[in-house]
């Protein structure tokens, strides 16, 4: 990146004080943390939504995916929209929105119904993330942005660590849709507070919408993404709709790259693309995006399916990972500046793989413990890397593209997390299958292990009961192994982003430690 990049700050505008600035912190964040609650509130509920609409696994994700869409899609333009409109106008307009979406999760009857919605929330929500983040930090002076930001992901935590406890005991006592209603008076008193207490910024009319780019970008990663998700159901290129879903994606990516590199304003600056911290930092970011979001998916399915918890208990296990990511953010914040980011982000890939060996060998009496600790490990290894790599991919840009940086990294971040989930969901499903038929192989007379009389009284091929008994345990045990390839994979995939990390450039500026949601990466609080 040139020095031409780089341009002076502007003055700074008057900032709160008071009360009127406490207020104006506690809103900004309370809006941010009601939509991360219900990003991971959802993931407890899941297999009950899947009961109430009779869906398969790969099917039920789609509640996920849609919603990783949606967001991908208003995070690429959340920048422009806030400097075209303003930022308390869009973060007001994006509270709105969110709240009153909960309000159609909780009343969807069918899947579709369901996955319009949440694609519909994570359409208008996504900017409560970056826009709640900079309204906190611009009330700060600049030298304290970085405590600024610790303080908003601090209080942004809270939705991930009583997401899932509170999720579990919603389900014991009312339906999964109060998953969702139980948030919609919090977005109320966000949006009153937002509206009496933030203060407006001056929109630019003068800015122009690459509307092209921004169509291709996400029309192409939004078809590539419906490929992937119904590949394995479709028996991928044997299936006319698959190939069409890859040739439709293949070229409106390639009019994004061409229209990248000759128009005259492109949606996606051209400096950013010269910059390789930035790019590798991308590839890096959506690989890992997908390793973090996957055990929200998997393991309230595992949990309540398999293992037999029910959901305050699941609730309550999934709630050590939160806890972990906030632990790890704190300790990550007093050491940050001894060592160097590359160092950091193998430690943390190191504690995000560690717990995979164990997990590949979960049985279906899976005590509480083993979940615990290795959520609790994983979540203290995800706080040590997202703030080097945002520092890594990020740190370098110049000013006039920094927001475009964040948008992208952001972009990358949610379309990663939806096609590993779409990837792994998939490949569950088939191992499932492939697990079932190899098990039901060794059911024949001949099985000298129907002659023990302990086995011969729970199950046997003889009769409808044993029969039927022995189906049971079959499905339970395919399904428990596809579980472990699942986290087998992941282990694979952490460990091969560690070459990865010694194509970045590293240069002599200090990490700045900022603190992070659970499963949402953060741009660097700008010097």
């Amino acid at each position: 990146m040139t020095e031409a990049a780089v341009t002076a700050d502007p003055a700074e505008p008057p900032r709160p004080t008071g009360i009127r600035f406490v207020m104006l912190v506690f809103f900004a964040t309370i809006a941010t943390t009601a939509y991360d609650f219900t990003w991971t509130v959802v993931s407890v509920a899941l297999p009950h939504m899947q009961g109430t609409f009779s869906t398969t696994p790969d099917q039920i994700a789609w509640v996920l995916i849609g919603f990783m869409l949606g967001s991908a899609t208003a995070t690429a333009s959340a920048g422009w929209f806030s400097n075209r409109f303003g930022r308390k106008n869009i973060f007001l307009f994006a509270t709105a929105g969110y709240t009153i979406t909960l309000i159609g999760c909780g009343m969807s009857e069918t899947l579709i119904d369901a996955t319009v919605w949440r694609f519909m929330q994570g359409l208008v929500g996504a900017p409560l993330i970056p826009l709640g983040q900079t309204i906190v930090v611009d009330a700060f002076p600049k030298h304290l942005h970085g405590k600024a930001t610790s303080i908003w992901g601090i209080g942004v935590m809270v939705g991930s660590v009583a997401g899932p406890v509170g999720g579990g005991f919603l389900l014991e006592d009312y339906s999964w849709p109060w998953v969702f209603y139980v948030t919609v008076p919090v977005g109320v008193i966000a949006f009153i507070g937002t509206w009496i207490f933030v203060p407006a910024t001056k929109p630019d009319k003068s800015q122009k919408f690459d509307w092209f780019g921004f169509m291709t970008l996400v029309g192409g990663a939004g078809m590539l993404q419906l490929a992937l998700a119904r590949g394995e159901r479709e028996e991928w290129f044997e299936s006319t709709e698959v190939v069409i879903e890859f040739m439709i994606a293949g070229f409106l990516i390639y009019l994004f790259i061409m229209h990248t590199i000759f128009a005259r304003t492109p949606f996606v600056s051209r400096a950013l693309f010269a910059d390789r911290n930035f790019m590798i930092g991308m590839l890096f970011v959506a690989i890992i995006g997908s390793i973090i979001v996957l055990p929200s998916f998997l393991l309230p399915l595992l949990l309540q399916q398999v293992a037999g918890y029910p959901p305050a208990e699941t609730g309550w296990m999934m709630m050590y990972r939160g806890a972990g990511v906030l632990c790890g953010l704190i300790v990550v914040g007093q050491i940050a500046e001894r060592f160097p980011p590359k160092a950091l982000i193998v430690f943390g890939l190191t504690l995000m793989a560690f717990p995979t060996i164990f997990m590949a060998q979960w049985t279906v009496q899976l005590p509480v413990y083993e979940v615990a600790w290795t959520n609790l490990v994983q979540g203290v290894g995800g706080s040590f890397i997202w703030v080097p790599i945002s520092t890594l991919a990020l740190g370098h840009l110049g000013r006039k593209v920094q927001d475009q940086g964040y948008s992208l990294f952001y972009l990358f971040f949610e379309l990663g997390s939806s096609i590993g989930v779409a990837l792994i969901v998939g490949r569950h499903v088939r191992d499932t299958q492939i697990n079932h038929a190899a098990l039901t192989e060794h059911v024949n007379p001949f099985n000298e292990l129907f002659r023990y009389e302990a086995i011969a009284r729970n199950w046997s091929h003889s009769d409808a009961v044993g029969l039927a008994a022995l189906e049971a345990e079959i499905g339970l045990q395919s399904t428990m192994i596809a579980y472990n390839n699942a986290f087998f994979t992941t282990l694979l995939m952490a460990l091969g982003l560690i070459p990865v990390l010694y194509l970045f450039r590293t240069g002599k500026k200090k990490l700045k430690a900022v603190a992070t949601p659970d499963g949402e990466p953060p741009p660097v609080a700008a010097e």
